[in-house]
């Protein structure tokens, strides 16, 4: 199964692309609200996370998380106890 460092970099890679940031801007622990990435650009990033995985999490699931590290253990626990469609 997929690591966790396997998820955050794919997670790093879609939201800085989302936000045409360099990976470097963008902090673990930073709000993914300071830098203007909003709940519609998450949802296309979950679907993207949902389809390379082929697992089913429901956006209401994700939103909490808004920092990188959060987003990315909340998406390891799922895909590591098999969320599959």
């Amino acid at each position: 199964m997929n690591n966790q460092d396997e998820i955050k970099a794919y997670l790093a890679q879609l939201i800085t692309e989302a936000m045409y940031m360099d990976a470097e801007e963008l902090q673990e622990d930073q709000l993914f609200s300071d830098f203007g990435l909003e709940s519609v650009s998450l949802a296309r990033i979950l679907e993207k996370i949902c389809k390379k995985y082929n697992c089913n999490i429901q956006i209401n699931e994700f939103l909490p998380h808004q920092t990188l590290n959060d987003a990315t253990l909340y998406l390891a626990e799922k895909l590591l106890h098999k969320t599959i469609r």
